[in-house]
């Protein structure tokens, strides 16, 4: 018995010493007790955050928010281990660390990544997606010390199909903008390779996101419309080791793409004098060996997509339409009855008249790609 009670106090001893090394060390009790005798309101929260009061911040899901926190006493001196509430006023998103509290020196970094803004289920008239919001910081003993700004869906970007220019897609520009969308289109040569037309749609996103910075409004990343063409360009460009550095698109809603190429391709390069088109037969190089190569074999699974396509498009097939490999529904529309001839394909392709290019001035596509928009949608299975 004499021996274990010997064993006992050799062991609280152990713990005592602990205890008192770690204390002078962190000095965490002596913190603990100056905090219990302070006075209510006696500790200041000092503030540097990133974006500054009263901007604005494009809410893609991963857009942060920077809060560097001193916590100081009534002699300026640092109060550490003093836990930091957050409140998010008037949106929700992710708080790192979860529970933020300041170090030895009084300090903590606290980031807050605001969630997509889901615009009300009502929206039809114009609107403002503008949304006004709050961070709220209190500490036990202080005051309470808040951010305020303002929340805006990210910026949607419409990319135009072979041989276009973005006057195609002002309808669709219209609309969106009518519902409070911040909507660009780029104009891109389509007769030159697809690697120099994903460097001109990497060019025009950075473009658009230093346009709205000089507005005062701080965008990380877009949402893409794209036709066509322009469908092929965008997943070249969000599968390229290019992206990996940038990471600048969050959604891409598709329409009328030739994701496995088309058989109209060949004819059409001798047609329309357009030599690129023989990259879009579906035996070509980018189906067969760049894709396949590329990030998650084309179709970035970190993106969301939506998918549509025209049951009776003259120039992509139903089936080259599809993403059913990736696990993506699409929306099927029909215009008009009978495919056209590829005669008055050619003749048409500046007017209009095809129905691969009607789409794009079809108002019932208008209200889907808003709610694409406004809604999170699925991203694509990895494949292997």
């Amino acid at each position: 018995m004499k021996g274990i009670t010997q064993e006992k106090i050799k062991i609280i001893i152990l713990c005592l010493l602990m205890l008192i090394l770690t204390e002078i060390y962190t000095g965490f009790l002596k913190a603990k007790l100056n905090l219990i005798f302070a006075s209510d309101n006696s500790l200041t929260m000092n503030l540097r955050v990133f974006p500054g009061n009263n901007t604005t911040i494009c809410a893609d899901g991963s857009n942060p928010i920077f809060i560097d926190v001193a916590l100081v006493d009534s002699e300026q001196e640092p109060v550490p281990y003093s836990l930091i509430n957050v409140n998010l006023i008037n949106f929700t998103g992710k708080v790192k660390p979860k529970y933020p509290i300041t170090g030895k020196d009084g300090r903590v970094t606290i980031t807050v990544i605001p969630d997509f803004i889901q615009p009300k289920p009502d929206f039809s008239a114009v609107q403002s997606l503008e949304t006004d919001v709050s961070v709220k910081l209190v500490s036990n003993k202080s005051r309470e010390f808040s951010w305020n700004g303002k929340l805006l869906p990210p910026p949607v970007l419409l990319v135009h199909g072979f041989q276009d220019t973005s006057e195609s897609m002002i309808p669709l520009k219209i609309h969106l903008e009518g519902k409070g969308l911040l909507v660009y289109a780029i104009d891109y040569d389509t007769g030159s390779d697809i690697e120099t037309m994903s460097g001109d749609l990497e060019n025009y996103i950075e473009k658009v996101k230093s346009d709205l910075l000089r507005k005062g409004i701080f965008a990380g990343k877009v949402d893409i419309v794209a036709h066509s063409l322009g469908g092929l360009v965008s997943r070249y460009y969000t599968t390229s080791e290019h992206f990996c550095e940038k990471q600048n698109v969050r959604k891409i809603i598709f329409i009328n793409v030739p994701h496995h190429g088309t058989p109209w391709a060949e004819a059409g390069a001798a047609l329309l004098d357009a030599p690129f088109l023989h990259q879009l037969y579906p035996t070509a190089d980018l189906f067969i060996i760049i894709f396949p190569s590329f990030i998650n074999k084309g179709l970035n699974h970190k993106i969301q997509v939506a998918n549509i396509a025209l049951e009776n498009d003259e120039v992509v097939p139903l089936p080259s339409s599809t993403l059913d490999l990736w696990g993506i529904k699409t929306k099927i529309y029909r215009i008009g009855q009978d495919p056209l001839r590829l005669d008055s394909i050619v003749s048409n392709q500046t007017s209009g008249s095809s129905f691969h290019r009607q789409i794009l001035f079809y108002v019932p596509v208008f209200e889907d790609v808003l709610q694409f928009l406004t809604n999170n949608q699925p991203f694509p299975r990895r494949r292997k």
